[in-house]
Formats: C-alpha cells, structure tokens, sequence
C-alpha cells in the first residue's frame, strides 16, 4: 500500500495506555488459553554418543543395534567365557550417535531445536552424563578443530539474530534475574563509561588467543522463525559447583583470586537463579568466546587415573537472549518492562561419576570426588520421585529434595516449571567401564519417563502493525533516494503505517453555497461510488474468506470425528493390553512364588553347605593337633638322637685316644728293634726271640689257635706264614726258598690279575703318583673259592690309610703274590710295600732334617726298617683277620689238626 502524508499514525502516551488496558481482558483469556495448553507435557529427551575406542587393543561392551538401540554386553561376554553367554542387556534412545558420528550432526540433532525455542523466548536445559573421561566436556565445548555444542549455539544464535541486535546497555540486569529498559540517553551514558573504565585499563580487553579465534569461524545458516520487529541482546553467565557451593567464573578481579560462594534464590515468575552473579552482554561470537576462556582459566580441573584433565566440579554456562518489541516507527525499544520476553539456555557439563577402588584418589581429590557422587545421586532420586509422582496420581506425592544439592536446587523450575530438557549420556565403551555404563544407562533410561510441561511464552499484543520496521526502513531509503535526485519536498514526508485494508482517500472539501456546488456534488458521487465498489470487493473478499474458513472448520470437524474414531479403537486396544497386561501379572506373580521356593531350597542348601563347611573345620583342627603331635614327637626323638650321637662321639673320641696310646707304645718297641738290628749280634737275638714266640705260640695253643707261625724279618722282606686255609705270610731271606708250593708254576701268559683289598670309605689319595693296576677285582666281589686257587688271580694288594705322628694322611699299599698251599688253600707273600704321603712343600718347623750322609748299606737297613715299623704299626690279629674276610670272604676260626 502507497503511504499518504496527510493522516500519519502517531501513538501517544494516553492512547498507549488505553490500548493497554483494552488487551488487559484479552490478555487474561489468552493466560487461560495458555495455562490449558501449558498442560501439554514433552518427555525428557535422551541422547546416547558412543566414544571411539582409545587404542585398537582394547575390547567394547557396546554394541550399535540401530539409530536408537544399543546393547550392552557383559566383559565376560566380550572375552567369549562361558559366564556371560546368556547377559545382554537392550537400551532405547532418542538417537544413538556412533563413535564417527561428527559434532555437527550432534549439534543439529540436539542443540538446534533449543536455540530455535530460545529465539521464540522459551526455557532449555541440556546437559552432558556420563561416567569420567567419557566425553562429556568434549560434547559441549570440543577443541580447534572440532568445535562443540556451545559455540555453535552461539554462532547461530548471532548469525540469526545480526541485523536485529539492540544497541548496548540499552537492556540492563536488574540483580534480581530480570532486566530493565535505559532510554537511548542513559545507554549512551553508560557506553561512556564502559569507554572510560576501559582506557584507564580496568576492563581492558586481551586480544583473542588462537583457540577462540578458531572457533569463531563457522558456516551456519541462521535459523527461522526470528521476530523482525523486536529488538534482541545475548547476556551469558559462567558458574561452577564445587563440592556443593556456586561460584561464579566470570567475577571481576584477577584470574588467581580466591572465588566467593554464592547463594541461589527465587525470583517473582518462581524462576530460579544465582544471586549476584556476573552478567555480560556480548555481540559477537568472539566476546562470548572470550568470557568462556576466562571461566575456563578458573574452572577448576584436575588430574587423576583414569582421565588426565578430569572435570572436578560442575559447570553451567547460561545463554539468555532479551528480546522487546518497537515503537510504532519501528526505531526504538517500547520503555516498558511488561514486554520483556527472556529466554535461557543453560548448557550443564556435569562432572563424571567416579569410583575411587579405579581411581586411586586421596585426600581432596576423594573428597570431590564424593561430592560429585552425591550431587550425580541426588540428581537422579529427584528424577525418580518426580516420575513417581507423575505416573502414581491418586497416591500422596512424595517430596523431592531438590535442596540437597546446589544443581538439583539451581535446575527446580526446569523439572518443577517449564521447558524443555535434554540429556546427552556419554559412553565409554570399553570393557572396563562396563559396570559404571550400566548405571548410567539405568538412569537415562529411567530418566526418559519424566515429563515437562511444554511452555509458551505469552507476548503482548500492542495492536502496532506487523512489519513496520521492514516499512521504517523502506521509507527511510526512497526518502534518501529522493533527496539525492533533487526532491526537496521528501524531507517532509512522513512514515504512515496504518491499517492494510482502507477505502480510500479522506472525503474532498467542498461547500454547496458556492457556485461550483454542483461540480463538487458530482465530485463527491464519484467519490462514493469509488468506496462502494471498494466496499464491494472488500465485501466479496471477505466472503470468500468467510467460506474457506467454512471449508477449514468442515474438513477440522471431519478430522476430530476420525480422531474419535480412532481414539475408540485406541480404547478397545487399550483395554485388551491392559487385559494382557493383568494376565502377565498374575504369571508374575506364580513365577515369583515359585522363585520364593527356589529361594527357601537355597537356603537350606546354604545351611547345610556351613554345617558341612564347620565339621569340615572340626575335621582339619583335629588334623592340625595331630601334626603337631607328630613335629613335637619328631623333635623329641632328634634331641635323644642327638644325645645319644653325642655319647657316641665321645666314646668314640676315648677309643681313639686309646689307639693313639697303643700306637705310640709300638712305635717305641720300633725304636728298640731299630737299635738291636743295627747291633752286631743281631743274629743271636734274632734266634732268642724266635724262641721265645715258639714257646709263646706253644704257652697260647691251649686257649686258641695260633694266626701267626713264624716271623723272618730280612732288610728287603717280610713275609707271615700261616696254617692252611689261613693267610701267610712267610717271611723270605736271600739265602733260603719261600714257603710255597713246589708243585705250583705261575702262568705268565695270563698277565697280572690283582685282588684289591681296601676300606669301604677310603681317603681320596692327594698324591702326584698313583697306583695302576690293569686287572683288578674287590674282595667284596669274591663269590668262590677257584677265584684265589685257579688262575683267576695272581696278585694281591691290601691298602692301609692311617695318620702319622705329625697328623698326614700316610697310604700304605703292601703287594703280594697269590700262591697255592699244598692242602688247595692259598696263601700271600708279600714281597712289596709302596708308602704315599702328601706333604706340604714348606718344611715344618718342628719336624727333623734328614742326615745327608750314608752309604748304600745303611740305605737299604733305612727301607728294610721302614717296611718293619709299617707292617708292626698293623696289629697281628687285626692284618690276620683282614687278610681271611678279603681271601675266604668271611672269618673263619680253624683249629690245627
């Protein structure tokens, strides 16, 4: 419509008011309107985002059915055991978001329906859920070069909102979690102040930091529905709980001071909000990321097992968007604070769910851990009694305790008001998470049941032309375009924004009395048949609207009767699920009876299993008592054995005592046959003292059988006779034949085979030169008597080990040859005698040197004494008896015939 400058529209104080007052009735039926539809309730929306895997090693407990199913399985499951074959367990959904799934698709699937409702001016509450290190403050902020959900809120909300953005301070916060509207003159006066705080350096602004400026750029197309004759401002908070108090992140001062608590209150509309909080106005994506940095820098983060940068406190960022509408002109802000309309997006990062056996926290990081825990518990029992009391309406509601925590007490108006809330819960799928994912999936799953009433801002109608501002500005532009081609006349046009529909001009000015009175009457025939054509076509318009309004009333009426149609068979359907629905109670109810008489036989099993488990006890304490009595048993028998060792060792000590003590008496009898040998009548004492053994021999005959019959000592030998089927040793002179058999010839082709006699146990022999004998046999291996007396054998060898007088290991080998007796015996002459010694190259201090002199004589008498002091250091009856075990094999005690 082409605007007139002669009636221009003009809204003054008086008519404003009137028009108030006109649209107060009809803003109080439009309240009951609204309360009637505000009855209309929107359950939570619950989303579930998937975390990629962090390495390829590790195994998944979740499994993606379709967009809005998961399962969960066990890790018994996930390792293939036969435990957790049979447990896995379905989850439902809004939307299920797959490890790949980008933050853009998140974002438009939802965030973006919160912006448009925040545009609109209603209320939305989104927060992240999940157990630590799971995701979460990666969904709502993201990095560099993944930006999240809150900065693209912001970038499409300043995108939408670019061209119809208030100037600033013109809406200030009023403390009390409302605003209020400064003319253009006070705003003026507060932007110089600003420009003045901010040159003396009190609120100097620092130059964006890479990160916020990567995160500025976008591409997003605004969104729809955006009122272009409002006037728009974007305020923001940033606010924490820790441990159960608020702090504001956004509070002047320096980044290290230490933050003040604040409290929550309640304003007029029963909203809830923080007292005294921080509040700024932004216009651009970049100031509001710059004010998120900063809170960011004080958000208090911290380092534990499972997660490196772990959220230790709750965080909630709050977006609210002020919108008023024009004056008539469509330039400046209508002053009154009634047309406010305030819509907030308040995006929660709730911190994660922690358990410290996984942790491993102490100290404070315990501490804030418990009161996350607590915080996340309360959360979840005012959700729980809120849906219990939605879905029990005939029994007494319970009483939620909101007031428990700082964040259920914040978020009351959401849960107990309206608006519209959402939950992204964060998976992590790993399998050693898989106890932590199911609580969180119990909740979101329990959480989808809760319902919110569904909010619609009411917005007073001025009765002020849609559009104006658009016209406003249209009008300004072809006056310019006027002025610059010349048109003077345009600067005193006026803006005329009235009514669309119009049926005409104002009626011309005429007067009958003059004398063009007839030219006007017809002027004004014209006229009016002008507004009654105009009328007629209005007319017709309007009945034509009138029938489509006719037709759209009809074809609503057909829709509702199929809807009631519809809604009764939705009844009969109704009522046979509810039928089923008793019939499967009452088999719950057998099969809970019957689970009640499994659980009573387990029991008794169980009594029995500690019954047997106690006697089982009894059993192994009787056993144990008895183990005890055998070591103590044991070590009374080892303390008599080590008694009865002792008085072995000692008797043992005093025989030893006694040899030596023998030894010494025949080494001195030695001496004295050393001396007489070396006399001149040596031959004369020779016979005197075979004499006297003969009449010894003959005195002893009648008590025991001789061993010995004769001794001849010579310097070179000695040999030992004795009776038949005893050892001889017939001593052999030079000048005489040896007792032997003449009749036995020794074979010499058949070589040397030797008979070893020696100690069980001997001594290793230490010395250089050691004895070789080529064919030897043991005398414990004798098993016949052709052994000694055939040709088997024809060497004897008997070894001695014994000490000396200076305490040396002295092994003495006396060789013999093997001969027949005449009576089919056998008897040994020795004819060798080797002596080893091992001795220490360093002579001993106390020991004798040997004389240097001699000649061969004296030699050869040295020899011949030594192998006479070996052979009587061997007691008779001891070398007799030895020599019968090794030639018989055993002691025989003969008598001579």
């Amino acid at each position: 419509m082409k605007p007139t400058a002669k009636t221009p529209m003009k809204v003054t104080k008086t008519s404003y008011q009137r028009e108030l007052r006109t649209q107060s009735s009809s803003s109080s039926e439009q309240s009951e309107e609204t309360n009637v539809v505000a009855k209309a309730r929107d359950p939570v929306l619950v989303f579930c985002r998937i975390r990629p895997l962090p390495s390829d090693g590790d195994l998944s407990c979740i499994r993606v059915r379709n967009s809005t199913t998961v399962i969960l399985a066990t890790p018994e499951q996930v390792l293939g055991t036969k435990q957790g074959a049979q447990k896995e367990t379905q989850y439902i959904f809004r939307h299920v978001f797959e490890p790949q799934t980008s933050q853009q698709d998140i974002f438009s699937a939802v965030a973006q329906p919160l912006v448009e409702n925040l545009i609109k001016g209603r209320n939305s509450l989104l927060f992240t859920y999940g157990v630590t290190g799971s995701g979460k403050t990666y969904t709502m902020t993201g990095d560099t070069r993944h930006r999240g959900i809150m900065p693209r809120c912001l970038d499409v909300l300043f995108r939408t909102i670019s061209d119809y953005q208030a100037k600033k301070y013109v809406f200030k916060p009023d403390r009390l979690n409302g605003f209020e509207i400064l003319s253009e003159a006070d705003a003026l006066l507060e932007r110089q102040h600003e420009m003045n705080q901010r040159f003396k350096g009190a609120l100097k602004r620092k130059d964006s930091d890479p990160e916020i400026a990567s995160q500025a750029s976008c591409d997003l197309t605004p969104l729809p529905g955006i009122d272009e004759d409002n006037m728009y401002a974007v305020f923001v908070t940033y606010i924490e709980v820790y441990n159960n108090s608020v702090y504001d992140l956004l509070e002047e001062g320096n980044i290290q001071k230490t933050l003040q608590s604040k409290i929550i209150r309640e304003d007029a509309n029963h909203n809830m909000f923080v007292h005294g909080v921080t509040e700024i106005e932004i216009k651009s994506v970049e100031e509001a990321i710059e004010a998120f940095q900063t809170g960011q820098k004080r958000k208090r983060m911290g380092h534990t097992v499972l997660n490196a940068e772990s959220s230790r406190s709750h965080s909630v960022f709050n977006i609210r968007l002020v919108q008023a509408p024009t004056d008539s002109q469509g330039e400046q802000v209508l002053q009154d604070k009634r047309t406010i309309t305030i819509g907030q997006l308040s995006l929660v990062d709730l911190a994660g769910s922690e358990r410290s056996s996984r942790t491993k926290n102490t100290g404070l990081r315990l501490r804030e851990a418990g009161n996350i825990n607590n915080s996340l518990m309360t959360l979840r029992t005012c959700l729980e009694y809120l849906r219990e009391n939605q879905q029990q309406t005939n029994a007494a509601p319970k009483k939620i305790p909101y007031r428990d925590s700082k964040v259920t007490h914040l978020f009351k108006n959401y849960f107990d008001g309206e608006g519209q809330v959402s939950m992204i819960v964060c998976i992590n799928p790993r399998a050693e998470d898989h106890d932590e994912n199911a609580q969180v999936m119990k909740f979101a799953e329990m959480t989808q049941e809760v319902q919110i009433a569904r909010a619609i801002p009411i917005k007073a109608d001025l009765g002020l032309t849609p559009g104006r501002r658009k016209a406003n500005k249209m009008f300004k532009i072809a006056v310019n375009n006027l002025n610059e081609l010349g048109h003077s006349e345009a600067k005193k046009l006026d803006v005329d924004i009235g009514l669309v529909y119009t049926l005409g001009s104002d009626f011309p000015q005429y007067k009958i009395d003059s004398p063009q009175a007839e030219s006007a009457i017809q002027q004004l025939m014209q006229y009016l048949l002008q507004r009654i054509e105009k009328r007629k076509v209005l007319s017709s318009d309007l009945e034509t609207r009138c029938d489509r309004f006719r037709l759209h009333l009809m074809q609503m009426e057909k829709e509702n009767l199929s809807l009631r149609c519809e809604l009764a068979s939705l009844k009969v359907v109704y009522k046979q699920e509810r039928d089923r629905s008793s019939a499967l109670e009452n088999k719950i109810r057998v099969h809970e009876s019957s689970i009640d008489v499994l659980n009573n036989k387990v029991k008794n099993r169980e009594r029995q299993i500690d019954d047997l488990t106690r006697q089982l006890r009894g059993q192994q304490t009787l056993l144990d008592r008895k183990e005890q009595e055998k070591e103590h048993q044991k070590k009374k028998f080892d303390s008599k054995l080590a008694v009865e060792m002792d008085k072995r060792n000692r008797l043992h000590e005093l025989k030893h005592a006694k040899l030596q003590d023998k030894i010494r008496v025949k080494d001195e009898k030695l001496r004295l046959l050393s001396n007489i040998i070396q006399s001149d009548e040596l031959p004369k004492r020779l016979r005197r003292s075979q004499s006297l053994d003969n009449l010894s021999d003959a005195s002893n005959s009648k008590e025991q059988r001789p061993a010995i019959e004769s001794i001849q000592i010579t310097p070179a030998r000695t040999e030992i006779a004795t009776p038949r089927n005893e050892l001889y040793f017939t001593p052999r002179v030079g000048r005489g034949m040896a007792a032997a058999n003449k009749r036995h010839r020794r074979s010499r082709s058949t070589g040397e085979k030797w008979i070893e006699h020696r100690a069980p146990n001997p001594v290793p022999l230490g010395t250089v030169l050691q004895p070789y004998l080529k064919n030897r046999k043991s005398v414990t291996k004798l098993t016949d008597m052709k052994d000694l007396t055939g040709q088997r054998a024809n060497k004897y060898l008997l070894v001695s080990q014994e000490a000396d007088t200076d305490g040396d290991v002295e092994t003495k080998l006396f060789k013999g040859n093997i001969i027949p007796t005449c009576g089919g015996g056998a008897q040994v002459v020795f004819d060798d005698v080797e002596c080893l010694k091992q001795k220490s190259p360093v002579p001993s201090p106390n020991r004798k040197r040997p004389s240097a002199g001699g000649n061969g004589a004296s030699s050869n008498m040295n020899t011949a004494l030594a192998a006479l002091s070996t052979i009587n250091t061997i007691d008779t009856v001891e070398l007799a008896s030895r020599c019968n075990v090794g030639i018989e094999g055993h002691i025989v005690k003969r008598t001579k015939i």
